[in-house]
């Protein structure tokens, strides 16, 4: 059994899971079947031991769910809408084909995803990392992952949204404190009801965006990615059968990140204090990576003492808060789960629980089929 805390997102019809070395995307082709692909993590800047240190490698997990996430969130949706695209067109729909296809496509994924990259993080299950056991860059060269043409598309749309996210989570409700409670308390009055209608807005934008269709089958995703981490750690086989006896939340959900930033945010804009108007906006702004940073050490020290009673009831919210971003997957979506950590799982050139699955499953668009034959597993043969 893997000793590395493995960790995952959710995807359009899909799930990435991060492991030491690699990443592995799984996703649900519209034809029916399951397509992966891997992408190297143990290269660049991520190599570097500095990144493993406190406090910086949190930032690293956030460039990661933030910059590779969306990346990939993207690339799974336009996987959808250029699939679909080639069977209006075989079907005489006036669906488009090459080029100009392709950037149909690719224009459809960045509007399907766009609502889901401000809580990216509440898709994922976070990794927690003993720097003491950091992973050497790997000798041989990396497997590069695909979706690499939409750099400039998914940076602009992830820059947007960022900027977005900012004023919604963190402008808004400073404006909206300082408009009410403002008027009477410039003290802690003022900063904890600021971080309390940063907490109503993130639950109703949750609660709002689990209505939407699309929205509610990632939760669903979510739900099964967490589920089949769950069946690793207990060392079962990777099977639908064992997964369904675990609960769709996790305690390292990204989600329970977020619910540690928004406390941690009340903390640190309490030290900050009273500042001009201008400087208070400034500051909402600069100390969003440094909260990020002191949540994700938070993070790792509560999953050194989760056995703890007082801890589990601290960090407790973030379960809580699951209820909405995580749902019952189907089977066919715990499928999807099982082969991407079976994936990073060989990618990270670990060996699989035994019993675990061999289900049917190809490369996305020629990804090399090495790590699918060393796992038995086969494009052709039919599911278990």
């Amino acid at each position: 059994m893997a000793t590395y805390h493995y960790g995952g997102q959710a995807l359009i019809e899909g799930v990435l899971m991060r492991g030491r070395n690699a990443l592995a995307i799984a996703l649900r082709h519209p034809d029916g079947s399951i397509v992966w692909a891997t992408e190297r993590l143990d290269l660049g800047l991520r190599a570097r031991r500095a990144m493993k240190l406190p406090f910086l490698r949190g930032l690293v997990v956030l460039y990661d769910t933030l910059v590779t996430g969306t990346r990939w969130l993207v690339r799974s949706a336009t996987v959808q809408a250029l699939a679909l695209e080639m069977e209006d067109g075989a079907s005489g729909k006036g669906g488009k084909s090459g080029g100009s296809g392709g950037v149909t496509a690719t224009i459809a994924g960045l509007l399907r995803t766009l609502p889901m990259v401000f809580a990216g993080p509440a898709l994922c299950a976070a990794q927690y990392t003993d720097p003491d056991k950091g992973a050497e860059p790997a000798a041989t060269p990396a497997e590069q992952g695909l979706g690499k043409g939409y750099t400039v598309a998914v940076g602009g749309m992830l820059f947007v949204s960022l900027l977005i996210g900012i004023g919604i989570f963190f402008l808004v409700p400073l404006l909206l404190a300082r408009a009410t409670v403002g008027r009477v308390d410039q003290g802690f009055g003022l900063q904890l009801s600021e971080g309390l209608i940063r907490v109503v807005i993130f639950i109703g934008y949750l609660l709002l965006m689990s209505r939407a269709g699309d929205v509610r089958r990632t939760f669903q995703y979510h739900g099964a990615e967490h589920m089949s981490i769950h069946t690793l750690e207990a060392g079962d086989p990777l099977t639908v059968e064992a997964a369904r006896k675990y609960p769709t939340a996790h305690p390292r959900c990204g989600t329970e990140f977020l619910v540690v930033v928004l406390i941690v945010s009340i903390l640190a804009f309490a030290v900050v204090g009273n500042l001009p108007p201008v400087m208070l906006i400034l500051s909402r702004i600069i100390l969003i990576p440094v909260i990020a940073a002191i949540s994700y050490e938070l993070l790792q020290l509560g999953a050194r003492h989760r056995g703890n009673a007082l801890v589990r009831w601290l960090w407790s919210p973030g379960i809580w808060v699951q209820a909405i971003t995580t749902k019952q997957p189907t089977d066919d979506m715990i499928e999807v789960a099982i082969v991407s950590l079976e994936q990073a799982l060989i990618a990270d050139g670990n060996e699989l629980p035994a019993g675990s699955s061999a289900l049917a499953c190809r490369p996305l668009e020629g990804e090399p089929g090495r790590a699918a034959e060393a796992a038995g597993v086969s494009a052709e043969a039919p599911a278990p």
